[in-house]
């Protein structure tokens, strides 16, 4: 985990404007989701055509399904390739500010540390050293990789499982973990992203933290808002939902002779799941916006006021 956490940290000497690496891979992956989803409804209008044939209807469908919710994965996982990409710029953009800000600052006496203080973008502390990071951003610096990566091996787990339900159509034990693998698997890949997104903000954080110390002034940081109280909730809810729903697919959906009423619960349950971790993601975009608000206030205060 601390290699994978270098992938995100730049050598202090790495130039700026070198393009970034992440963008192009981000693209073909987007694409490539995007004809995976394609080729599904190419499979499933073929299927829509001739609703007499059940049995090949069936298969399509099987297919169909399994081609979906992997072309969704894909666009998934380049969105967490952008994300690391980001990482990168933003810890490039703390390098650039501490080398920039010393000559634009004004001339003015640092107030001593002085605890909780309230801004304008909400409560926050003043200390004389950069904060350590909260228990939440260690475990989002740390479980990112590997919630990406169990996301990704259960959705192709569950396209491979898809094709065994194409083959035998009347297999109820295919169908459910066809289903309950591949939502595990973007419930996983989502909580990846949400992990990045609480990545980010531990950087926002530290880096901010550090320019502000490299100048010889004191830390002001912003406690964490309810955005982000709210963001951690919804995202761990929408997990375990997730499991929730593998779990119900795989033990008792599977082993029944007629699963109709437990396929018809565990839909919208497991799209619920995804809507929790959703809006946690959404959460965590307004907490970024906040601090990126707070950090640029600063700044802007240290250049007019040296304070």
């Amino acid at each position: 985990m601390t290699t994978i956490g270098t992938l995100t940290r730049p050598a202090a000497h790495a130039d700026h404007r070198i393009a970034s690496r992440h963008r192009p891979i981000a693209f073909v992956l987007a694409f490539t989701g995007l004809m995976v989803i394609a080729v599904a409804a190419v499979v499933l209008w073929i299927a829509a055509g001739d609703v007499a044939d059940t049995e090949a209807l069936l298969r399509l469908n099987a297919i169909g399904f399994g081609l979906n919710t992997t072309g969704f994965a894909i666009i998934k996982l380049s969105i967490a390739v952008v994300l690391i990409g980001i990482l990168i710029r933003l810890w490039l953009r703390v390098d650039s500010m501490k080398a920039a800000l010393p000559a634009l600052k004004a001339e003015g006496k640092t107030p001593a540390p002085r605890g909780d203080i309230v801004t304008l973008f909400g409560k926050a502390t003043e200390t004389d050293a950069v904060p350590e990071p909260l228990p939440i951003h260690r475990m989002a610096q740390t479980l990112w990789f590997p919630m990406l990566a169990i996301g990704a091996m259960a959705v192709v787990a569950g396209l491979i499982t898809s094709w065994v339900w194409a083959g035998d159509t009347s297999s109820i034990s295919a169908a459910a973990w066809t289903q309950g693998l591949q939502f595990l698997g973007e419930a996983f890949i989502l909580s990846g992203i949400a992990f990045l997104l609480g990545s980010i903000l531990a950087s926002l954080r530290e880096g901010g933290g550090a320019v502000q110390q490299s100048l010889g002034l004191s830390t002001q940081t912003l406690r964490m808002p309810t955005t982000a109280k709210v963001f951690v909730g919804l995202m761990m809810l929408g997990l375990m939902a997730g499991i929730t729903q593998f779990a119900l697919y795989g033990i008792v959906a599977a082993g029944v002779d007629n699963p109709a009423a437990w396929f018809a619960w565990l839909g919208p349950f497991r799209e619920f799941s995804l809507a929790m971790i959703l809006m946690g993601i959404v959460m965590a975009l307004v907490t970024i916006g906040n601090v990126l608000n707070f950090q640029f206030n600063r700044i802007r205060n240290i250049i007019t006021s040296g304070k």
